[in-house]
């Protein structure tokens, strides 16, 4: 894994000799920091395609922008402060479309306690025919519990 220690919580370390799009690194990076900053609900399910597909550690699927956007806003009932660390990325190979995320995700609820958990997810990416841009079609994501 190439090493990119940072205080930045969303450089993430990708297999050396491994070759991943840069709009696919930069689209991580981008949907963590917006899954992070509360209030940004829209910009949060832009990340996704029309059509994206969400599925929950709980398991519960939610499908397209209007869903998914929602379920951002529902993210931040009770909670204060959220950072992800998405610390290592493993695509499915050279060029792939698709990457296993690894990381925790630290929370401060609006009752002051802390909470921090390991996290998972795989996540599906495409190009937008129409605007040339990768966005997600489909996101898993597990936490420990």
């Amino acid at each position: 894994m190439t090493d990119q220690t940072s205080s930045d919580p969303y450089l993430s370390e990708y297999p050396p000799d491994c070759k991943v799009n840069p709009d696919i690194q930069a689209l991580i990076r981008h949907y963590y920091t917006q899954v992070d900053t509360q209030g940004r609900h829209v910009e949060y399910s832009e990340c996704f395609a029309e059509d994206g597909v969400l599925v929950v550690p709980q398991g519960r699927e939610f499908h397209g922008r209007d869903a998914i956007r929602d379920v951002h806003q529902g993210m931040w009932s009770g909670v204060a402060k959220r950072v992800h660390r998405p610390t290592k990325i493993y695509p499915f190979g050279n060029d792939a479309s698709e990457v296993t995320i690894i990381g925790t995700v630290e929370y401060w609820p609006d009752d002051g306690s802390y909470l921090k958990k390991d996290m998972a997810a795989v996540a599906k990416y495409q190009k937008n025919l129409r605007t040339g841009l990768v966005e997600m079609s489909r996101l898993q994501v597990w936490l420990t519990s």
